[in-house]
Protein backbone atom coordinates (compact mmCIF):
# COMPACT_ATOMS: atom_id res chain seq x y z
CA UNK A 1 0.00 0.00 0.00
CA UNK A 2 1.55 3.11 -0.74
CA UNK A 3 -0.21 6.26 0.91
CA UNK A 4 0.76 9.25 -1.10
CA UNK A 5 1.34 12.40 -0.59
CA UNK A 6 3.24 10.22 1.93
CA UNK A 7 2.67 11.76 5.87
CA UNK A 8 6.95 10.99 5.94
CA UNK A 9 8.57 11.43 3.12
CA UNK A 10 11.64 9.01 2.78
CA UNK A 11 10.58 6.21 3.95
CA UNK A 12 10.28 3.27 3.17
CA UNK A 13 6.81 0.84 3.02
CA UNK A 14 7.78 -2.47 5.82
CA UNK A 15 7.00 -5.09 2.63
CA UNK A 16 8.62 -8.33 2.23
CA UNK A 17 9.75 -6.87 -0.77
CA UNK A 18 11.88 -3.88 0.62
CA UNK A 19 13.50 -5.78 2.67
CA UNK A 20 14.58 -8.90 1.11
CA UNK A 21 17.04 -6.80 -0.86
CA UNK A 22 18.55 -5.27 2.56
CA UNK A 23 20.39 -8.51 3.10
CA UNK A 24 22.56 -8.71 0.47
CA UNK A 25 23.80 -7.77 -2.91
CA UNK A 26 22.96 -10.99 -3.98
CA UNK A 27 19.46 -11.09 -2.81
CA UNK A 28 18.81 -7.62 -3.71
CA UNK A 29 19.69 -8.75 -7.73
CA UNK A 30 17.13 -11.84 -7.15
CA UNK A 31 14.63 -9.94 -5.67
CA UNK A 32 14.82 -6.67 -8.51
CA UNK A 33 14.38 -9.15 -11.03
CA UNK A 34 11.69 -11.75 -9.90
CA UNK A 35 8.78 -9.83 -11.47
CA UNK A 36 6.50 -11.75 -9.35
CA UNK A 37 6.95 -9.88 -5.95
CA UNK A 38 5.65 -6.73 -7.61
CA UNK A 39 2.62 -7.22 -9.66
CA UNK A 40 0.02 -6.69 -6.23
CA UNK A 41 -0.35 -2.76 -5.38
CA UNK A 42 -2.61 -0.50 -4.05
CA UNK A 43 -2.46 3.21 -3.78
CA UNK A 44 -4.09 5.63 -1.11
CA UNK A 45 -3.98 8.66 -2.54
CA UNK A 46 -5.52 11.75 -1.03
CA UNK A 47 -5.56 15.16 -3.09
CA UNK A 48 -6.29 17.52 -0.60
CA UNK A 49 -3.13 17.01 1.09
CA UNK A 50 -1.05 17.16 -2.46
CA UNK A 51 1.80 20.34 -2.23
CA UNK A 52 3.38 19.13 -5.40
CA UNK A 53 2.17 18.31 -8.61
CA UNK A 54 0.27 15.24 -8.88
CA UNK A 55 2.73 13.25 -11.03
CA UNK A 56 5.04 13.22 -8.30
CA UNK A 57 3.37 11.07 -5.94
CA UNK A 58 2.81 8.57 -7.43
CA UNK A 59 6.39 7.94 -8.71
CA UNK A 60 6.75 5.18 -6.38
CA UNK A 61 4.28 3.06 -7.33
CA UNK A 62 4.99 3.64 -11.00
CA UNK A 63 8.62 2.62 -10.16
CA UNK A 64 7.58 -0.82 -7.84
CA UNK A 65 5.01 -1.58 -10.94
CA UNK A 66 8.16 -1.08 -13.50
CA UNK A 67 9.77 -4.56 -11.67
CA UNK A 68 6.88 -6.24 -12.20
CA UNK A 69 7.33 -6.63 -16.02
CA UNK A 70 4.79 -8.92 -17.91
CA UNK A 71 3.35 -10.27 -15.13
CA UNK A 72 -0.03 -9.77 -14.29
CA UNK A 73 -0.39 -7.11 -11.88
CA UNK A 74 -3.61 -6.79 -9.70
CA UNK A 75 -3.95 -3.05 -8.87
CA UNK A 76 -6.03 -1.05 -6.42
CA UNK A 77 -6.30 2.40 -6.21
CA UNK A 78 -8.43 4.53 -3.81
CA UNK A 79 -8.79 8.40 -4.35
CA UNK A 80 -10.49 11.20 -2.33
CA UNK A 81 -11.01 14.26 -3.51
CA UNK A 82 -9.01 14.95 -6.34
CA UNK A 83 -10.05 17.07 -9.52
CA UNK A 84 -10.26 16.48 -13.09
CA UNK A 85 -6.74 17.13 -13.68
CA UNK A 86 -5.45 14.84 -10.48
CA UNK A 87 -7.25 11.85 -12.00
CA UNK A 88 -5.94 12.25 -15.40
CA UNK A 89 -2.24 12.43 -14.03
CA UNK A 90 -3.10 9.28 -11.72
CA UNK A 91 -4.74 7.28 -15.15
CA UNK A 92 -1.60 8.30 -17.51
CA UNK A 93 0.77 7.37 -14.94
CA UNK A 94 -0.45 4.14 -13.16
CA UNK A 95 -2.45 2.83 -16.00
CA UNK A 96 -0.52 4.12 -19.10
CA UNK A 97 2.11 1.28 -19.61
CA UNK A 98 1.56 -1.74 -17.26
CA UNK A 99 0.04 -5.12 -17.65
CA UNK A 100 -2.60 -4.93 -15.30
CA UNK A 101 -5.05 -7.65 -15.22
CA UNK A 102 -7.41 -6.61 -12.37
CA UNK A 103 -8.09 -3.17 -11.45
CA UNK A 104 -10.27 -2.15 -8.57
CA UNK A 105 -10.68 1.78 -8.34
CA UNK A 106 -12.53 3.67 -5.70
CA UNK A 107 -13.32 7.34 -6.00
CA UNK A 108 -14.59 8.94 -3.31
CA UNK A 109 -15.89 12.82 -2.87
CA UNK A 110 -14.15 13.28 -6.42
CA UNK A 111 -14.42 12.74 -9.81
CA UNK A 112 -15.24 9.19 -11.13
CA UNK A 113 -11.25 7.68 -12.25
CA UNK A 114 -11.56 5.17 -14.84
CA UNK A 115 -8.92 4.01 -17.44
CA UNK A 116 -8.79 5.73 -20.97
CA UNK A 117 -5.88 4.16 -21.75
CA UNK A 118 -5.51 0.91 -23.84
CA UNK A 119 -5.74 -1.97 -21.14
CA UNK A 120 -5.12 -5.21 -23.30
CA UNK A 121 -4.82 -7.44 -20.53
CA UNK A 122 -7.18 -5.81 -18.23
CA UNK A 123 -9.74 -9.40 -17.21
CA UNK A 124 -11.22 -7.82 -13.99
CA UNK A 125 -12.52 -3.75 -13.06
CA UNK A 126 -14.31 -2.57 -10.28
CA UNK A 127 -15.46 1.08 -10.42
CA UNK A 128 -16.70 2.78 -7.26
CA UNK A 129 -17.89 6.49 -7.11
CA UNK A 130 -19.14 7.69 -3.79
CA UNK A 131 -20.52 11.43 -3.03
CA UNK A 132 -19.07 12.30 -5.72
CA UNK A 133 -17.52 15.85 -6.68
CA UNK A 134 -20.06 17.16 -8.35
CA UNK A 135 -22.94 16.05 -10.38
CA UNK A 136 -22.80 18.18 -13.76
CA UNK A 137 -20.05 15.74 -15.58
CA UNK A 138 -20.63 13.11 -17.99
CA UNK A 139 -20.25 9.59 -17.82
CA UNK A 140 -16.47 8.94 -19.10
CA UNK A 141 -15.50 7.06 -22.27
CA UNK A 142 -13.69 4.24 -21.23
CA UNK A 143 -10.46 2.95 -23.13
CA UNK A 144 -10.81 -0.20 -24.96
CA UNK A 145 -10.46 -3.53 -22.93
CA UNK A 146 -10.74 -6.78 -25.15
CA UNK A 147 -9.63 -8.75 -22.27
CA UNK A 148 -12.19 -7.47 -20.04
CA UNK A 149 -14.26 -10.49 -18.66
CA UNK A 150 -15.55 -9.32 -15.36
CA UNK A 151 -16.97 -5.74 -14.24
CA UNK A 152 -18.34 -4.72 -10.97
CA UNK A 153 -19.71 -1.12 -10.30
CA UNK A 154 -20.68 0.60 -7.70
CA UNK A 155 -22.13 4.08 -8.69
CA UNK A 156 -25.67 6.07 -9.22
CA UNK A 157 -26.05 6.68 -12.96
CA UNK A 158 -28.17 9.59 -11.18
CA UNK A 159 -24.90 11.60 -10.64
CA UNK A 160 -24.17 12.05 -14.30
CA UNK A 161 -25.94 14.09 -16.52
CA UNK A 162 -25.08 12.14 -19.37
CA UNK A 163 -24.78 8.49 -19.34
CA UNK A 164 -24.22 7.76 -22.72
CA UNK A 165 -20.59 6.47 -23.01
CA UNK A 166 -21.94 3.72 -20.20
CA UNK A 167 -23.17 2.19 -23.38
CA UNK A 168 -20.20 1.63 -25.36
CA UNK A 169 -18.45 -0.85 -22.32
CA UNK A 170 -17.73 -4.22 -23.76
CA UNK A 171 -20.84 -5.93 -22.46
CA UNK A 172 -21.08 -8.61 -25.05
CA UNK A 173 -17.22 -9.98 -23.49
CA UNK A 174 -18.40 -10.10 -19.96
CA UNK A 175 -18.94 -13.22 -17.85
CA UNK A 176 -19.49 -11.72 -14.92
CA UNK A 177 -21.35 -8.43 -14.26
CA UNK A 178 -22.46 -7.02 -10.81
CA UNK A 179 -24.05 -4.10 -9.38
CA UNK A 180 -23.85 -3.26 -5.60
CA UNK A 181 -25.85 -0.54 -3.46
CA UNK A 182 -27.47 2.06 -5.91
CA UNK A 183 -30.69 0.81 -8.01
CA UNK A 184 -30.33 1.29 -11.65
CA UNK A 185 -33.31 2.13 -13.58
CA UNK A 186 -35.07 -1.06 -14.97
CA UNK A 187 -35.25 0.47 -18.57
CA UNK A 188 -31.82 0.97 -18.71
CA UNK A 189 -30.73 -2.46 -17.66
CA UNK A 190 -32.94 -3.85 -20.03
CA UNK A 191 -31.24 -2.28 -22.99
CA UNK A 192 -27.46 -3.30 -21.32
CA UNK A 193 -28.56 -7.13 -20.80
CA UNK A 194 -29.79 -7.06 -24.36
CA UNK A 195 -26.24 -6.83 -24.93
CA UNK A 196 -24.57 -9.79 -22.49
CA UNK A 197 -25.36 -12.67 -23.97
CA UNK A 198 -22.16 -14.27 -22.70
CA UNK A 199 -22.77 -13.42 -18.82
CA UNK A 200 -22.45 -16.83 -16.48
CA UNK A 201 -23.33 -14.58 -13.55
CA UNK A 202 -24.54 -11.52 -12.15
CA UNK A 203 -26.34 -9.36 -10.03
CA UNK A 204 -28.61 -6.70 -10.60
CA UNK A 205 -30.16 -3.54 -8.08
CA UNK A 206 -33.08 -2.84 -10.13
CA UNK A 207 -35.21 0.35 -9.63
CA UNK A 208 -38.94 -0.65 -10.88
CA UNK A 209 -40.41 1.66 -13.23
CA UNK A 210 -44.25 2.27 -13.92
CA UNK A 211 -45.16 1.28 -17.86
CA UNK A 212 -44.34 -2.13 -19.76
CA UNK A 213 -41.17 -3.67 -20.48
CA UNK A 214 -41.69 -4.74 -24.26
CA UNK A 215 -38.31 -6.65 -24.35
CA UNK A 216 -37.38 -10.46 -24.92
CA UNK A 217 -34.21 -10.84 -23.49
CA UNK A 218 -32.20 -14.27 -23.79
CA UNK A 219 -29.24 -14.53 -21.59
CA UNK A 220 -27.90 -18.24 -23.01
CA UNK A 221 -25.22 -18.98 -20.58
CA UNK A 222 -26.18 -17.43 -17.56
CA UNK A 223 -25.96 -19.24 -13.93
CA UNK A 224 -26.51 -17.37 -11.53
CA UNK A 225 -28.94 -14.62 -11.04
CA UNK A 226 -29.39 -11.67 -8.40
CA UNK A 227 -32.36 -9.35 -8.52
CA UNK A 228 -32.56 -6.54 -5.84
CA UNK A 229 -35.27 -4.75 -7.12
CA UNK A 230 -37.18 -1.38 -5.53
CA UNK A 231 -39.43 1.05 -6.61
CA UNK A 232 -43.09 1.66 -7.21
CA UNK A 233 -43.73 -0.05 -10.30
CA UNK A 234 -44.44 -3.97 -10.70
CA UNK A 235 -41.49 -6.55 -10.96
CA UNK A 236 -43.78 -8.29 -13.79
CA UNK A 237 -42.66 -6.86 -16.97
CA UNK A 238 -38.93 -6.82 -15.94
CA UNK A 239 -39.22 -10.63 -14.66
CA UNK A 240 -40.92 -11.36 -17.77
CA UNK A 241 -38.33 -9.93 -20.39
CA UNK A 242 -35.89 -12.64 -19.45
CA UNK A 243 -35.51 -16.07 -20.96
CA UNK A 244 -32.60 -17.54 -19.04
CA UNK A 245 -32.28 -21.61 -20.36
CA UNK A 246 -29.18 -22.44 -18.32
CA UNK A 247 -29.90 -20.48 -15.01
CA UNK A 248 -29.13 -22.69 -11.68
CA UNK A 249 -29.86 -20.13 -8.90
CA UNK A 250 -32.05 -17.46 -9.07
CA UNK A 251 -32.60 -15.16 -6.21
CA UNK A 252 -35.49 -12.15 -6.40
CA UNK A 253 -35.15 -9.93 -3.39
CA UNK A 254 -36.35 -6.06 -2.05
CA UNK A 255 -34.79 -3.47 -0.83
CA UNK A 256 -35.34 -4.45 2.36
CA UNK A 257 -36.73 -8.30 3.85
CA UNK A 258 -39.81 -6.71 5.07
CA UNK A 259 -40.67 -4.74 2.35
CA UNK A 260 -43.53 -6.87 -0.31
CA UNK A 261 -42.69 -6.97 -3.55
CA UNK A 262 -44.80 -5.65 -6.09
CA UNK A 263 -44.70 -9.22 -8.09
CA UNK A 264 -47.21 -11.82 -9.42
CA UNK A 265 -45.67 -15.13 -8.74
CA UNK A 266 -47.86 -15.90 -12.35
CA UNK A 267 -44.46 -13.86 -14.27
CA UNK A 268 -41.85 -16.21 -12.56
CA UNK A 269 -44.23 -19.58 -13.50
CA UNK A 270 -44.26 -18.06 -16.82
CA UNK A 271 -40.14 -17.43 -16.90
CA UNK A 272 -39.78 -20.55 -15.88
CA UNK A 273 -41.89 -22.63 -18.56
CA UNK A 274 -40.26 -20.30 -21.17
CA UNK A 275 -36.77 -20.79 -20.00
CA UNK A 276 -36.92 -24.89 -18.88
CA UNK A 277 -36.12 -24.93 -15.46
CA UNK A 278 -37.26 -28.09 -14.87
CA UNK A 279 -33.94 -28.98 -16.63
CA UNK A 280 -31.26 -26.65 -14.83
CA UNK A 281 -32.54 -24.65 -11.87
CA UNK A 282 -31.43 -25.92 -8.46
CA UNK A 283 -31.25 -22.91 -5.49
CA UNK A 284 -34.64 -20.48 -5.48
CA UNK A 285 -35.09 -17.87 -3.29
CA UNK A 286 -38.23 -15.45 -3.03
CA UNK A 287 -38.79 -12.65 -1.05
CA UNK A 288 -42.42 -11.48 0.12
CA UNK A 289 -44.96 -10.94 -2.17
CA UNK A 290 -48.03 -8.68 -3.01
CA UNK A 291 -49.71 -11.59 -3.93
CA UNK A 292 -49.79 -14.95 -2.54
CA UNK A 293 -47.18 -17.98 -3.95
CA UNK A 294 -49.05 -21.01 -5.15
CA UNK A 295 -46.53 -23.49 -4.00
CA UNK A 296 -48.00 -26.49 -5.83
CA UNK A 297 -47.98 -24.63 -9.34
CA UNK A 298 -44.56 -22.70 -8.76
CA UNK A 299 -42.22 -26.10 -7.67
CA UNK A 300 -43.95 -27.76 -10.59
CA UNK A 301 -42.42 -25.41 -12.98
CA UNK A 302 -38.93 -26.26 -11.16
CA UNK A 303 -38.58 -29.89 -11.04
CA UNK A 304 -34.63 -30.09 -10.95
CA UNK A 305 -34.53 -27.50 -7.44
CA UNK A 306 -32.48 -28.85 -4.66
CA UNK A 307 -32.88 -26.01 -2.71
CA UNK A 308 -36.31 -23.38 -2.19
CA UNK A 309 -36.68 -20.56 -0.18
CA UNK A 310 -40.27 -18.82 -0.47
CA UNK A 311 -41.18 -16.11 1.95
CA UNK A 312 -44.85 -15.71 1.45
CA UNK A 313 -47.68 -15.29 1.60
CA UNK A 314 -47.71 -19.11 0.66
CA UNK A 315 -51.17 -20.72 -0.80
CA UNK A 316 -51.04 -24.33 -0.24
CA UNK A 317 -53.68 -25.95 -2.96
CA UNK A 318 -55.23 -29.25 -2.34
CA UNK A 319 -52.44 -31.70 -2.38
CA UNK A 320 -49.58 -29.68 -2.46
CA UNK A 321 -48.03 -31.38 0.64
CA UNK A 322 -49.20 -35.03 -1.16
CA UNK A 323 -47.35 -34.55 -4.33
CA UNK A 324 -44.01 -32.84 -1.90
CA UNK A 325 -43.97 -36.23 0.18
CA UNK A 326 -44.98 -38.58 -2.93
CA UNK A 327 -42.04 -36.27 -5.50
CA UNK A 328 -44.23 -35.40 -7.91
CA UNK A 329 -43.03 -32.40 -7.45
CA UNK A 330 -39.27 -31.19 -6.45
CA UNK A 331 -38.38 -34.80 -6.62
CA UNK A 332 -34.49 -33.19 -5.61
CA UNK A 333 -35.57 -31.15 -2.95
CA UNK A 334 -33.32 -31.40 -0.44
CA UNK A 335 -33.37 -27.68 1.53
CA UNK A 336 -36.69 -25.82 2.45
CA UNK A 337 -37.72 -22.92 4.14
CA UNK A 338 -41.41 -22.19 3.90
CA UNK A 339 -42.38 -18.53 5.22
CA UNK A 340 -44.89 -17.60 7.99
CA UNK A 341 -47.46 -20.87 8.02
CA UNK A 342 -50.73 -22.07 10.14
CA UNK A 343 -50.75 -24.36 12.69
CA UNK A 344 -52.15 -27.12 10.33
CA UNK A 345 -50.28 -26.31 7.42
CA UNK A 346 -47.02 -26.81 10.03
CA UNK A 347 -48.42 -30.47 11.26
CA UNK A 348 -49.07 -31.30 7.36
CA UNK A 349 -45.58 -30.54 6.13
CA UNK A 350 -44.25 -32.33 9.47
CA UNK A 351 -45.61 -35.35 8.15
CA UNK A 352 -44.29 -35.15 4.51
CA UNK A 353 -40.79 -35.18 6.12
CA UNK A 354 -41.98 -38.42 7.51
CA UNK A 355 -43.52 -39.88 4.07
CA UNK A 356 -40.49 -38.40 1.89
CA UNK A 357 -38.02 -40.42 4.46
CA UNK A 358 -40.00 -43.12 3.38
CA UNK A 359 -40.10 -42.44 -0.16
CA UNK A 360 -36.34 -41.81 -1.16
CA UNK A 361 -36.06 -45.39 0.47
CA UNK A 362 -37.69 -46.71 -2.55
CA UNK A 363 -37.15 -44.47 -5.23
CA UNK A 364 -33.79 -43.74 -6.41
CA UNK A 365 -34.81 -40.24 -8.45
CA UNK A 366 -36.55 -38.98 -4.72
CA UNK A 367 -34.13 -37.60 -2.69
CA UNK A 368 -34.79 -37.08 1.85
CA UNK A 369 -35.81 -33.66 3.18
CA UNK A 370 -31.95 -32.76 4.87
CA UNK A 371 -33.54 -29.35 6.19
CA UNK A 372 -37.29 -28.15 6.65
CA UNK A 373 -37.40 -24.67 7.92
CA UNK A 374 -40.71 -21.79 8.59
CA UNK A 375 -42.31 -19.24 10.40
CA UNK A 376 -45.46 -19.26 12.41
CA UNK A 377 -48.16 -16.85 12.59
CA UNK A 378 -48.50 -14.93 15.46
CA UNK A 379 -50.64 -16.80 17.86
CA UNK A 380 -49.51 -20.27 17.09
CA UNK A 381 -48.69 -23.12 19.05
CA UNK A 382 -45.16 -22.47 18.77
CA UNK A 383 -43.88 -24.64 21.49
CA UNK A 384 -45.75 -27.66 20.45
CA UNK A 385 -44.36 -27.51 16.71
CA UNK A 386 -40.90 -27.19 17.98
CA UNK A 387 -40.96 -30.27 20.48
CA UNK A 388 -42.18 -32.08 17.29
CA UNK A 389 -40.25 -30.91 14.85
CA UNK A 390 -37.02 -32.12 17.42
CA UNK A 391 -38.47 -35.12 17.44
CA UNK A 392 -38.68 -35.26 13.52
CA UNK A 393 -34.98 -34.06 13.68
CA UNK A 394 -33.84 -36.96 15.87
CA UNK A 395 -35.77 -39.82 13.76
CA UNK A 396 -35.51 -38.65 10.06
CA UNK A 397 -31.72 -37.14 10.28
CA UNK A 398 -33.07 -33.80 9.28
CA UNK A 399 -32.44 -30.67 10.42
CA UNK A 400 -36.52 -29.43 11.20
CA UNK A 401 -37.20 -25.93 12.62
CA UNK A 402 -40.02 -23.70 13.12
CA UNK A 403 -40.03 -20.05 14.06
Amino acid sequence: MFREPSQTPGTRPGTTQVTLPLVCSRWKEVVLNTSELWGDVAVDYHARREREPATTSFQSAHNWLNRAGMTPISLSIYVYGALESQVAAISQILLSSFHVTSLEVRSFHSFLLVPTNNLSRLEGLTLTLYKPMRTTNNFPRLSEMPSLKELYLHLDPGDFVDITSIYLIPWHQLRVFHLSENYWPSQMLLNILQQCKSLVECTLFVKLEHGQHKYDIVLPNLENLLLDMDGEGSADPFIRSLTLPNLRTLDIRPLTWSTKLLLNPKAIITMAQRSGFNKCLTDFSLCLTEQPVDVRSLLGSMSALESVQLYGPLMFQPGTFDDLSSGTIGPRLEEIYFGTMSDEEIGVLLETVGQRHEKAKTVSDIRAFASVTGGCISGCNFESHKQRAKQYSEAFNAYVEFF
